[in-house]
């Protein structure tokens, strides 16, 4: 027979431990189970206490645990000796061991002191960071300067939009279910349905929702991250968002492009049209004109962010040059390149897609 190996009672009780919070979080104990979990030791400590209740509260109660050593030894014959000895050893280290507990006792209070300030500071925290929130939402607000007629004057003409938006309807053809994130007006949901694509979007701002259905088109007024996270998995057959990521910050693009992988079905595009800071009239100009634009996305962070999170065959496109551009009509040779070189820099494409493919 082979050796038997010695039983790990660290994993078994972890084992126990771990059964008994799910089954507790499922309902599975009645209140019978609950009382009897909580019965006291005989020290006095209740059984589990540690596990079935709030670590402050399981720490006030050690806190106030006394240990208490008895010195006596029941053993015949030699027990009145090893008594004795004890005595002795404790009689020896008595200052040191009084120093030790004066300095336990010490933290103790502290310790239950940091406790019952924890409680008071809570309730003040929440109110705190309540109002915060508060001011920020009314700050947010107050630069939002009514989207639809900010829209109407720096969001571009509608067949403007519906032009750049047409040289990425091919990569959607086919598809029955795309989504459409910060769908705004309607623009690109009505180029989908004019070419026979099934779509919808989601739009946080309901004006621009009730555009959208004013149009017979299906859109919904949600936030982006928490519509992917309560999609099925594998439902969403195409992405497409169009000025959507400069207005949130980076974790946040990630936590999307993450649910984005996660709604995506197997192979399905993803795209996202963001504007291009490479081009310096725009990186340090036309994109601050939205006061809600958060930070300009340089396009090598932005493509590195799909291949990351799982994105396949990344590209980027840009499109829409700038209409003012240095003459090169100038001699060849070192002073032509500078002008181009300036061209590209100062009035490049002013917008660029990342493009992208859910992995199969």
């Amino acid at each position: 027979m082979g050796e038997q190996k010695p039983v790990d009672i660290d994993a078994l009780m972890a084992e126990v431990r771990e059964r008994i919070r799910i089954k507790r979080e499922k309902g599975i104990y009645g209140p019978d189970v609950e009382a009897l979990m909580r019965v006291p030791l005989p020290g006095g400590r209740r059984i589990f206490s540690d596990d079935l209740q709030d670590p402050l509260a399981s720490l006030a109660e050690a806190l106030d645990e006394e240990v208490e050593y008895d010195p006596r030894s029941r053993k015949p014959i030699v027990g009145p000796v090893i008594t004795y000895a004890r005595k002795v050893v404790i009689s020896l280290v008595r200052w040191w061991m009084g120093a030790i507990l004066e300095r336990q006792e010490r933290i103790n209070r502290l310790l239950a002191a940091a406790y019952d300030y924890e409680g008071q500071m809570a309730p003040r925290f929440g109110s705190r960071l309540e109002r915060e929130w508060k001011e920020w939402r009314e700050r947010e607000v107050a630069a939002n300067l009514h989207s639809v007629y900010f829209q109407a004057r720096f969001g571009g003409d509608e067949p403007v939009i519906r032009r750049q938006s047409e040289a990425f309807v091919d990569l959607y053809k086919g598809r029955k279910r795309v989504l459409d994130l910060g769908s705004g007006r309607g623009i690109f949901l009505q180029l989908l349905r004019d070419t026979g694509i099934g779509g919808y979007g989601v739009d946080l701002d309901p004006r621009m929702v009730a555009q959208s259905r004013e149009k017979g088109l299906e859109a919904h007024e949600v936030d982006a991250l928490t519509h992917l996270r309560q999609v099925e998995a594998g439902s969403i057959d195409g992405l497409y968002a169009r000025h959507l990521a400069e207005h949130i910050l980076p974790g946040e693009l990630v936590e999307i492009l993450r649910a984005c992988r996660r709604a995506l079905a197997a192979g399905a595009p993803i795209v996202f049209v963001t504007p291009n800071p490479r081009t310096l009239t725009v990186g340090a100009h036309t994109f601050w004109n939205d006061p809600q634009h958060l930070r300009p996305i340089p396009p090598d962070l932005f493509k590195f962010y799909l291949e990351v999170e799982g994105f396949t065959d990344v590209e980027l496109r840009t499109f829409e040059p700038t209409e003012k551009r240095l003459s090169e009509d100038v001699p060849a040779g070192a002073i032509r390149e500078n002008v181009k070189l300036l061209n590209e820099t100062l009035f490049g494409d002013r917008d660029y897609a990342v493009i992208g493919y859910a992995p199969r």
